[in-house]
């Protein structure tokens, strides 16, 4: 009963805390546009200008800005167009037209780099500063580079690397050919359409959930503290990793060398994958599911949660400390399941090496054809043995209905099945 308790309490204790990065980041990024969500009544004034800058050849395109929305977009020829928006709200028109005209922004071009600049010297209750959107276009091979701190920012079509650090603020990114390094300390990334070719793709939120999908790179990378992290059809030359505290993690087709997933709680889902090396999950607190994914070993690990596995082949070692652990449709596996409270069920085919099948408090259960050869150690402290599949017992004795250890079809590789509470049953497949 204790367990609950406590997860119940650090969740609250989590929800709180987050409660309150969000009011206070809401009420910052309010003050950052002049509004006092005490007062009614306010006035606003907005200002748009437009610069066009020509260039000579793939320019990098540098973004600070401290509030507001920042936008690119690639297009054909050479010129980088920049809209500017200015806005600000104030208790009177006046005052809101004043402090319109005391917004400053840069726009600096030296050689192939240009720099957009909007800086915010204080920030207080009593000295509110407006924002400044930048909307701009540029030649699709232009590299990107933005450091934003209150606000959207969207990038798109582009053929160059892309770099975006953002403090709090949404974080969208399309039809982009280039490494790509992504970062919110509070907001959604959501990026589709990457193709990085040999170029890494990184992205990472404080507090809130990470898309990436139809994308293609060298090693791929999605962490989150706070958030569900997602991909769908994402291909690799090298490793993926997935990691966040606390979310789900989703893997919807896809193909990589090593694939790693971790999240202290939340449930692991993959599907239609395809590793060349080995996958290695684990959940503090949640379900991990597979589904036809293909990869050299398994390495599956959950304190509290059921594993379920449709379609393996090579060696799998799955542990949950509270669940059921199911392996079906296995091929030539070899196995190392184990449970602290659950059941055991495996239905395929063994591949060579020892096989080792445990559970503290559970039954167990195995399916397996009818001519596997193997040498089995059996044993149940409460519980019976019951097999389908005729074994050569060697021991006998008081103990033979608890433990049962002999050959089957000759005997080969070696199977150990052990539960401390609970049936063991082995049936044919055939």
């Amino acid at each position: 009963m204790k367990r609950p308790i406590m997860i119940s309490l650090l969740v609250i204790a989590l929800l709180c805390v987050l409660a309150g990065i969000g009011a206070s980041l809401f009420f910052t990024f309010d003050r950052l546009r002049g509004r006092d969500l005490f007062s009614r009544d306010l006035f606003s004034a907005t200002a748009e200008e437009t610069k066009t800058l020509n260039t000579d050849g793939p320019i990098t395109l540098n973004v600070e800005n401290d509030a507001g929305v920042v936008s690119i977009v690639g297009a054909e020829g050479d010129e980088v167009t920049v809209n500017i928006v200015k806005t600000t709200s104030a208790l009177t028109q006046a005052e809101a037209e004043r402090d319109l005209e005391n917004i400053e922004y840069e726009i600096q071009q030296t050689g192939d780099a240009i720099t957009l600049t909007y800086k915010i010297d204080t920030i207080s209750m009593d000295d509110a500063s407006g924002t400044v959107d930048f909307i701009v276009t540029v030649p699709f091979e232009a590299a990107i580079d933005v450091e934003s701190g209150f606000g959207e920012v969207n990038v798109s079509n582009t053929a160059g690397e892309v770099s975006i650090a953002n403090s709090f603020g949404q974080i969208t990114i399309q039809n982009i050919e280039g490494g790509l390094t992504v970062n919110t300390e509070s907001g959604q990334v959501e990026a589709s359409s990457i193709n990085a070719g040999s170029e890494n793709i990184d992205l990472s939120s404080g507090f809130g959930k990470v898309s990436l999908e139809k994308a293609s790179g060298a090693d791929i990378k999605l962490e989150s503290n706070s958030g569900v992290l997602e991909m769908n059809d994402v291909r690799a030359l090298g490793d993926i990793e997935m990691r966040t505290d606390f979310g789900d993690a989703n893997f919807n087709t896809g193909s990589a060398n090593l694939l790693t997933i971790e999240t202290k709680s939340g449930k692991v889902t993959l599907k239609a994958l395809n590793l060349r090396g080995a996958l290695t999950a684990s959940s503090g607190f949640g379900e991990i599911n597979l589904e036809q994914v293909n990869a050299r070993s398994y390495d599956l690990q959950t304190n509290s949660g059921s594993i379920w596995v449709n379609g393996a082949r090579g060696r799998i070692k799955g542990h949950s400390g509270f669940g059921s652990v199911t392996v079906l449709n296995g091929d030539s596996v070899t196995l190392d399941l184990s449970t602290q409270s659950g059941s055991v069920d495996f239905e395929g085919s063994l591949g060579e090496g020892h096989h080792m099948v445990q559970s503290d408090f559970g039954e167990i259960h195995l399916t397996i054809p009818a001519d596997s050869a193997l040498d089995v150690d059996l044993k149940t402290d409460f519980g019976s043995i019951m097999s389908d599949i005729p074994i050569s017992v060697i021991l006998t004795g008081a103990m033979e209905q608890n433990h049962q250890a002999g050959t089957i079809n000759g005997g080969g590789t070696h199977l150990t099945v052990e539960t401390a509470s609970g049936s063991i049953s082995t049936q044919s497949s055939q």
